[in-house]
């Protein structure tokens, strides 16, 4: 049941005019999706009014059919009951499952926007943004999302039409019993203020515990050889064994919440049921009720505690969710700091890269990371730079490739400034050549292609022979099916090859002579280590 594992920490809880901004995005999100979200709300309130109708029988079938000796009328209450039954369940049925294909529709667009907006930032973002953060929005937040979605929603809809209108109905029946049922209601509305408040800071402990659990785990496996060498698998298992015992303690906190709770609100409810049984038997013996109507208040009942029951539980899965996609909307709205100008230009075929009075920090406040830096690098010209560590080379570096925009001072290819540039145009003539590689989850074309995607297998093949391996080649049979599981192949229009710093001397040589057909060329100190001029 959604609800059950949800904790908002102080600073993720949100007030009402924020609640009610992430509410409207969600309705302006959702808008395309409205016809499958109004037939799901249709279905929910012909289920509801299914679920209603039925004690309403019952009481039909007592008075007008049994007391009254009419075999007619009570054959009549029973196929009506068996009826309703069936359409509350046929309803109950396509409730779900138009709710849940809207719910999937907006969880699908909201993926894909939200990823979208990732890739569009720049490198800045995740300097701030820890790479395990991204991944638990687009993870964890959403998967809160699709809980809500998914249950809490359509429970919420449920339990809300069915606790309103249990009270009309109940109120329409008889107004004494109604306020017999009220007596026991202040008792239920304090206990689920405590539960709320008591539930939310056991499973944010959950929560946290979880976390602990999980880094325990993950570095006792990934440092596992560290572990052996020192003899230290033993401390290991009762680190271990000391944080999952945390997290059984966490669990049992928070169950033993939920146990006081839902014994609390049964207890009310069958006490309610108790009083309306006492009191509605004297108000039969008056002839002031009928015995039908008692039998259909005790049967309504369980249609007024169990949605206040879910209704509780909902509420701290509402405010989890709504945490959640304000830090999703935080993502979509935030606008990357490296990005295209409205009026950018194409950059030159060729020209000087010029950096002029450059000083940058990675963050406001802190020591310039490079300051005032001057450098011209001429068509056609191989520079290397290099230097003690922390001098700037990898900073510069990323200035001059636009992954960074400097606090101060100017960089310019062929007489444009970069940040005047299409993005499109400043990647075709600045090509980046990572120091450590990375290959995509896919066949070895398709890393081989991923800088150009159009390019044939005849111009995909030249680049995979000088790379050390060949597709076709006896060790890789297979040409188009071989899966990738790290390092890096590119495929540039430039003709630009990726190298690493284990890369076999014999192949230098083509090396050399792909770098020789570059306008412009910047080697860092580790590849420039590996590569050598075997003209």
């Amino acid at each position: 049941m959604f609800g059950m594992g949800a904790g908002v920490a102080p600073e993720d809880q949100l007030d009402r005019t924020q609640t009610r901004r992430v509410l409207g995005r969600v309705l302006r999100m959702a808008y395309p999706f409205r016809r499958t979200a109004y037939v799901a709300l249709g279905c929910v309130v012909v289920t509801t009014a299914a679920t209603l109708a039925a004690p309403i029988l019952v009481r039909h079938g007592i008075d007008a059919g049994i007391r009254a000796g009419d075999f007619f009328e009570l054959n009549l209450s029973v196929g009506l009951y068996l009826a309703i039954t069936a359409l509350a369940y046929g309803f109950g049925r396509l409730q779900y499952v138009f709710l849940n294909r809207t719910g999937e529709a907006f969880l699908r667009e909201l993926r894909l926007k939200v990823f979208a907006a990732l890739q569009r930032q720049s490198m800045a973002f995740y300097d701030r943004n820890k790479a395990g953060v991204l991944v638990a929005r687009m993870t964890a937040d959403i998967e809160t999302m699709g809980e809500l979605i998914q249950w809490g929603l359509l429970q919420f809809l449920a339990s809300g039409f069915l606790v309103v209108l249990a009270f009309v109905v109940l109120f329409s029946l008889s107004w004494q019993l109604t306020l017999v049922v009220l007596i026991v209601f202040p008792v239920i509305v304090i206990a689920s203020v405590k539960f709320q408040r008591d539930s939310n800071t056991a499973y944010l402990s959950v929560r946290e515990r979880v976390g602990q659990n999980l880094g325990t785990l993950q570095e006792g496996i990934a440092a596992v050889r560290v572990i052996q060498a020192y003899a230290q698998e033993d401390h290991q298992i009762k680190r271990f064994e000391r944080s999952n015992r945390s997290l059984f303690d966490s669990h049992v906190r928070s169950i033993r919440i939920s146990t006081w709770y839902f014994g609390l609100v049964e207890f009310s409810g069958v006490f309610a049921a108790s009083l309306v049984v006492g009191v509605g038997g004297w108000l039969v013996h008056r002839d002031t009720v009928s015995l039908g109507t008692v039998v259909a208040f005790i049967l309504l009942l369980s249609s007024l505690f169990d949605p206040v029951q879910q209704l509780s539980q909902l509420y701290n899965g509402v405010q989890s969710a709504a945490a959640a996609l304000h830090k999703l909307y935080a993502i979509l709205d935030h606008k990357p700091e490296v990005d295209e100008a409205a009026d950018a230009i194409d950059l030159p075929a060729r020209g000087e890269l010029i950096v002029q009075g450059v000083t940058f920090k990675y963050q406001a406040g802190t020591q310039p990371a490079l300051q005032s830096a001057e450098l011209i690098v001429a068509d056609g010209e191989r520079i290397a730079l290099v230097g003690p560590t922390g001098a700037g080379k990898s900073t510069l570096a990323k200035l001059m490739a636009r992954l960074y925009d400097p606090t101060v001072g100017s960089v310019s290819y062929g007489g444009v400034d970069l940040r005047q540039a299409t993005l499109a145009s400043l990647r075709q003539r600045i090509v980046v050549v990572p120091q450590e590689g990375f290959l995509f989850n896919g066949t070895i074309r398709e890393n081989v292609r991923l800088a150009r995607v159009t390019a044939s297998d005849a111009e995909v093949e030249p680049r995979c022979r000088v790379s050390a391996f060949s597709i076709t080649s006896s060790g890789c049979p297979k040409a188009s099916t071989p899966k990738c599981a790290s390092a890096a192949a590119v495929c540039r229009p430039a003709n630009v090859s990726s190298w690493r710093s284990a890369v076999r001397h014999s192949l230098t040589r083509p090396c050399w002579c792909s770098m020789r057909q570059l306008p412009t060329l910047i080697l860092a100190p580790r590849q420039k280590s590996r590569l050598r001029s075997n003209a």
